[in-house]
């Protein structure tokens, strides 16, 4: 079982290196100040966006999870109200 678990992971490692191996690295461009600050920019907007739609959806999570308490609690006491004029009506 070892063996298999060896061979599975020596066969993953060569199938997703051989992609990388195979690129040609002329292609590859030393990476410049405009773009680092550029990459930065748009990886700041992009957690900025995420945080901000995070925060709205735990609104609104909460106020429907108040919604769904205020229901459970009026379902409680209507309850109670029909069980007492039942229980008075006799």
């Amino acid at each position: 079982m070892q063996t298999r678990r060896l061979f599975a992971t020596l066969a993953a490692v060569a199938a997703f290196s051989a992609p990388l191996a195979a690129q040609d690295p002329a292609k590859d461009k030393p990476v410049t100040v405009e773009q680092v600050a550029k990459n930065t920019e748009s990886e700041s907007k992009r957690v900025a966006n995420r945080t901000g739609k995070a925060v709205r959806k735990a609104g609104k999570q909460t106020e429907k999870q108040a919604k769904r308490a205020a229901k459970s609690v009026k379902k409680v006491y209507s309850r109670k109200a029909r069980q007492e004029d039942k229980a008075g009506s006799f």
